[in-house]
């Protein structure tokens, strides 16, 4: 009965929508169209292709087809060929293209508005005892995609640390992998979809826009890519969001709470019209939730960003929002910059100095990062040696995190030259004192005694982007370099 109340409530509120105008949707009192597909929105940089045909003159001329597009920061061009070499210029929009090529069919580099779409164009052919001018329409469309079956690979993303998504290329479509979180097909607008396409890969088609973001860890992400005007709801309040552009666009009402994952506001999300969201893995401990969703016709991906046993490769899931945002070089071009600023780090030796990161619960225990974890991984980089590494055993579950007594924590990191304190659980300290107050062993601690203990912000888990500020903060911390001015951790006095 709950099931088909839901299903219900859902094919209600389409028909409210398509009331309201087909094509359509409401947002912040005010109308907007989303029948056509501007290359900012949807198409990211690279190359398409499309059939054109071609109306007007006599019926004679024909163009090539199919052909390439390309796109190019946000701008869409084209490649138009000619059945006859005899063209000598073309004007689009009153601007004026000369061929090309001086032997073969005349070719012509062209600008288009939108995809699909008609054009009208103005050709001049020498072909007769005068030149004339010639209008015709180019009418532009995507080619039917056949069978998912007959997809021919054509390329895919090169990953160069993460490992738990996968990119594909087919075409004008891409193939999604995320590793136990299934298969998607990524269709720009206008893309037909692919016949038979298997039940266990769930069809994208963009622009994807007013989507529900419960993955907080992912969205400085998302907002370096350039895609957050696409994130309509979220699952946090503004007062629970360290990523400033979350808590501006909260703000200004261009990003809305829709309830927590455990508990999302369907109603709300249906009637904003969200067919998108990004959930975590922490929805697998309420699978009711994601089976609603998706009942609802709310298309659901699980990010496993954290996951990622190298520091580098959680960042590179920017990569992954760059495409479904259609911000692929954008995306691309603020990893690479990351990656230039760590490099010369990662290539020196390791200063062999331990380094203890943690936090006091508030039941005295503590909470520590598995040696496998990327925590672990970004100490190393960074040239330290997390000092659990040869202390814990292997991880017997999926979390990052485990408990340990004062008693065992003690014993291992008395020696620790630094300690690092996570002020994501209980808070960041303001001072070492404060440390101590926690537990009066903390006096005996090497770092404590030197005064090499630092601690994150609250922000920690939400700046993913933070990762070369980390590892550059603690190289400095490590070596002594630098002029001990840190962005991302603070010293304690």
């Amino acid at each position: 009965m709950k099931k088909k109340k839901w299903l219900l409530l859902a094919l209600l509120l389409m028909c409210i929508g398509s009331i309201a105008g087909c094509g359509k949707t409401e947002k912040d009192g005010k109308t907007e169209k989303t029948e056509t597909t501007k290359a900012e929105d949807t198409l990211q940089d690279g190359e398409y292709t499309v059939d054109v045909a071609l109306e007007g003159g006599s019926g004679k001329a024909s163009v090539q087809s199919p052909t390439k597009v390309t796109v190019k920061d946000g701008k869409i061009t084209a490649t138009i060929i000619w059945s006859s070499p005899y063209y000598d210029y073309m004007i689009v929009d009153g601007e004026k293209y000369l061929k090309e090529n001086e032997e073969g069919n005349s070719q012509f580099t062209i600008p288009l508005k939108e995809l699909p779409g008609d054009l009208d164009v103005t050709a001049d052919t020498t072909a007769m005892s005068k030149p004339h001018e010639i209008e015709y329409t180019l009418k532009v469309t995507f080619p039917e995609s056949g069978s998912f079956d007959e997809m021919e690979k054509t390329g895919e993303m090169e990953l160069k640390y993460a490992n738990q998504f996968q990119v594909e290329e087919y075409s004008n479509c891409k193939l999604i992998t995320i590793v136990t979180g299934g298969r998607f097909l990524l269709i720009p607008k206008g893309v037909p979809v692919p016949a038979d396409v298997p039940e266990d890969v769930t069809v994208l088609q963009q622009p994807l826009n007013h989507v529900y973001l419960v993955s907080s860890a992912v969205m400085d992400l998302i907002c370096q890519a350039g895609g957050l005007s696409h994130v309509a709801y979220t699952a946090l309040k503004e007062d629970d969001w360290y990523v400033q552009q979350a808590k501006d666009a909260m703000a200004d009402g261009s990003l809305v709470y829709a309830g927590k994952y455990s508990a999302p506001d369907y109603e709300q999300l249906l009637q904003g019209g969200c067919t998108f969201a990004i959930e975590n893995t922490m929805v697998t401990h309420n699978p009711e939730v994601k089976e609603k969703l998706e009942e609802l016709g709310i298309r659901v991906m699980v990010e496993r960003s954290s996951y990622e046993k190298h520091p580098l490769g959680r960042l590179e899931w920017i990569k992954l929002f760059g495409i479904l945002f259609g911000k692929q070089q954008q995306a691309d071009d603020y990893f690479n910059k990351q990656v230039k600023r760590v490099k010369p780090i990662m290539e020196k030796k390791s200063t062999g100095k331990k380094v203890a990161f943690f936090a006091v619960s508030s039941d005295g225990t503590i909470t520590v990062r598995k040696p496998n974890d990327y925590v672990s991984a970004m100490i190393g980089l960074a040239g330290g040696t997390y000092s659990l590494g040869n202390y814990m055993d292997e991880e017997k579950n999926a979390l990052s995190t485990m408990k340990m007594q004062m008693e065992d924590f003690y014993s291992a990191e008395i020696d620790a030259d630094v300690l690092i304190y996570n002020g994501t659980i209980e808070g960041e300290l303001t001072s070492i004192d404060e440390l101590v107050k926690k537990n009066s062993l903390f006096a005996d601690f090497q770092a404590v005694k030197s005064g090499q203990v630092y601690t994150t912000g609250s922000n920690f888990y939400q700046q993913s982007t933070g990762t070369c500020d980390f590892i550059e903060d603690l190289n400095q911390i490590l070596t002594g370099e630098g002029d001990g001015t840190y962005r991302f951790l603070k010293k304690l006095q």
